[in-house]
């Protein structure tokens, strides 16, 4: 806050006399404007846009507008104001709940105090409130439902957590019904390696970190996709024959094309990255000063929702999800095929490679492979590597000759042609899956 303040105070005070100095300039305008326009009506001639102003008076733009570009300047230099989102605790005696008789709740029947289900209770500690410190305003009910949960011989706290995160890797979970552990759910695939699993969860302090560093690392993760066995023998994949064919959630497509691209800012903490809706309804991520930020970081608004993740199936914010549902429907393909965030990031990528090998086709082509797809092209990949460039130049040049071009035909034809090659890689299977 005191980097905040110590920035930002300077500006703040030029700004106000530019913006006093803009004001006292344009009163006279701006009354004139109400008096000859009849067609707009504004109930505070403040709110008249400087641009309309700007278009009418000729004077007061040469005038006016060198203040608004200086004013524009040290308003982009200002740093944006921190935002802290908190959860407080307000103290006093809980609210009382009871049951309600059939469900009415201006007819309430018996008191319920809190507590677990008593069917839980067996071997463990029982649930017992106690105030987390003495004198604290607060109940100490959450507090109390976190230590009953994470008992070390807490029957279901380390295997549901195992199985979810099992599941995000192998794509189904030892248990297949992450929300049901009970008898009407599924009965688990590798018991004795879901117990494992939990105990190791404890015993390395809760880490998550260490876990997904475990199943990472293990021979089952690191299988290939491919057939070795007949289908016959596991066509379901139950035994883990073969690592499962799965395609990248939303965040990790995100994140993986901004990292191929270069693009990807790696700054941790702070305010999330802003968002930004498009003329044609299109829910983009605002590029920062360093790039774009990953996945986690991304504002998300329940109302508008980035295209490119609720697409891909991200979750809504409203429920709970255990597990996400996996779809593979037209607009996937559209989104990836016509997403400004995609072809953003191809002509970024095409850029940085023709600055890196100017006229090296082929150095572009293996490099674009190397970004991309994470390995070096086979000679035939190359060779038709080459020859799509030169095919889609051609049609570039065409395309912009035909036009009023804004930059070098050729040059611009040879951007746009290594940025379709690299759009063409970012739409690829093997980009997309892990295989």
């Amino acid at each position: 806050m005191a980097e905040y303040e110590t920035h930002n105070q300077p500006l703040d005070a030029e700004i106000g006399k530019l913006e006093k100095s803009l004001v006292e300039l344009t009163a006279s305008y701006r009354e004139e404007y109400q008096r000859d326009v009849k067609t707009e009506t504004f109930e505070d001639p403040a709110k008249i846009p400087l641009d309309k102003l700007f278009a009418k008076f000729p004077k007061l733009k040469q005038r006016g507008e060198p203040v608004q570009k200086e004013l524009d300047a040290l308003k982009r230099k200002l740093l944006p104001k921190p935002h802290v989102r908190v959860l407080m605790d307000n103290g006093g005696e809980p609210s009382a709940f009871y049951l309600l008789r059939r469900g009415d709740p201006i007819n309430p029947g018996e008191r319920v105090t809190p507590g677990v289900p008593s069917v839980l209770n067996g071997a463990i500690e029982p649930y017992r409130v106690t105030p987390p410190w003495e004198g604290s305003s607060s109940s100490g009910r959450r507090l109390a439902l976190a230590r009953w949960l994470t008992q070390p011989n807490h029957p279901l706290t380390g295997r549901v957590a195992m199985n979810q995160m099992w599941m995000r890797h192998f794509g189904r979970g030892i248990v297949t019904s992450p929300s049901n552990f009970g008898r009407a759910g599924s009965a688990p695939s590798h018991p004795e390696l879901l117990d494992w699993l939990a105990v190791e969860f404890v015993a390395r302090g809760w880490s998550q970190k260490a876990m997904h560093r475990l199943m990472m690392t293990s021979s089952a993760y690191r299988q290939s996709s491919s057939l070795r066995e007949p289908p016959s023998a596991d066509p379901e994949n139950v035994l883990l024959s073969r690592m499962p064919l799965r395609r990248l959630e939303a965040e990790a497509l995100y994140d993986a094309a901004l990292a191929a691209t270069g693009r990807l800012d790696a700054k941790m903490f702070g305010p999330p990255a802003d968002i930004e809706v498009k003329t044609d309804k299109e829910v983009v991520v605002k590029a920062g000063h360093d790039g774009y930020r990953r996945a986690v970081y991304v504002l998300h608004r329940r109302q508008t929702p980035v295209t490119m993740f609720e697409v891909f199936d991200q979750p809504p914010m409203t429920p709970n999800c255990i597990e996400r549902r996996l779809s593979n429907v037209a607009t996937q393909a559209l989104q990836m095929t016509n997403g400004t965030m995609i072809w953003d990031q191809s002509r970024y990528l095409a850029g940085r490679l023709i600055d890196e090998f100017e006229q090296d086709r082929g150095a572009q082509v293996r490099q674009a492979y190397l970004r991309i797809l994470s390995r070096p092209p086979l000679a035939e990949e190359v060779h038709a590597g080459v020859e799509s460039l030169d095919q889609f130049a051609r049609l570039w040049r065409e395309k912009l000759a035909s036009g009023n071009p804004d930059a070098p035909v050729l040059a611009a034809a040879r951007w746009q042609s290594l940025a379709s090659l690299c759009h063409t890689l970012l739409n690829s299977a093997e980009f997309a899956f892990i295989d």
